[in-house]
């Protein structure tokens, strides 16, 4: 007989196993996470896991999708006022998102990011990489279409940053921090007319906003 459970407890247990996935795939990876491993860890039997999520991968969609709503919140409070968002909350935001142990780039290597890419519907885009998504919508916000060539660099600095913390294992994790931070400071300079769009100082009272 399937266990029965109020909506509070059903909520409870699905918030969990959330919780649990992203802690398994950050310690085993994305092969190695397992449904019975999830169920075990919330105190479920393996059969009342799919009464929660038909498969592991809606599961892992599910975590996608909550940790998108979860970041989704947060740029939305950044974007709350009308005008062109401060560069400091704009700057504090991204390092917030980048230094996230959420962030499935942290979790993942670049093979199971391609593996992760190929559970997702169709049309659901995961991340800069993919080119656009939330923070592609930020930065969008910061450099209106008029800046089109500084948004897209910007967005090029995301992508980097995102196959950068990919490739843990050719470097260690704080130098990949390192690289992600300085990556981030920039795609801010560019968007903020701190460096024009090949990369160099813009002068002093030129090009400034």
């Amino acid at each position: 007989m399937p266990a029965i459970f109020s909506e509070e407890e059903r909520r409870g247990l699905r918030l969990r196993m959330l919780d649990i996935g992203w802690e398994l795939l950050r310690d085993k990876g994305f092969r190695a996470l397992r449904v019975e491993d999830v169920a075990r860890r919330a105190g479920l039997a393996k059969g009342t896991f799919y009464h929660f999520f038909p498969s592991k991968d809606a599961f892992l969609q599910e975590m996608v999708a909550e940790n998108r709503r979860e970041l989704s919140s947060e740029v939305e409070g950044l974007l709350a006022d009308e005008g062109r968002p401060d560069e400091a909350r704009v700057r504090a935001c991204l390092h917030e998102v980048w230094n996230s142990d959420r962030l499935v780039f942290r979790c993942v290597g670049l093979e199971d990011y391609r593996r992760v890419c190929l559970t997702l519907p169709e049309g659901f885009q995961l991340g800069p990489v993919a080119g656009s998504g939330i923070i592609g919508g930020l930065l969008e916000r910061v450099a209106p279409g008029r800046d089109a060539e500084a948004h897209e660099v910007a967005m090029a600095l995301q992508r980097v940053a995102a196959l950068a913390l990919m490739t843990e294992g050719v470097s260690d994790r704080a130098t990949l921090d390192r690289v992600v931070d300085i990556l981030i400071d920039d795609a801010v300079d560019v968007l903020f007319g701190r460096r024009d769009a090949s990369g160099g100082p813009v002068r002093e009272g030129a090009g400034r906003s």
